[in-house]
């Protein structure tokens, strides 16, 4: 769930809902669009994809390692 919560973020609000829609054009910040740069949400969607997969079951080996004690 964290993880599909993490892909609707990435594409949903930061690529399509702030860049490329004018709802959040803030006054006098023209200059520092966008507000979310490629090269960051490029960074972003990939840990989203790789790392909490990768954090998930990191977590799930230590909570099996616990119980089976």
């Amino acid at each position: 769930m964290f993880e599909i919560c993490g892909i609707f973020d990435r594409v949903f609000i930061d690529w399509y809902w702030v860049g490329h829609t004018k709802s959040w054009l803030i006054p006098g910040t023209e200059d520092l669009m966008p507000y979310v740069p490629p090269k960051a949400w490029k960074k972003k969607i990939l840990g989203t994809i790789i790392d909490y997969p990768l954090m998930a079951a990191l977590l799930s080996w230590i909570m099996c390692a616990i119980l089976h004690i």
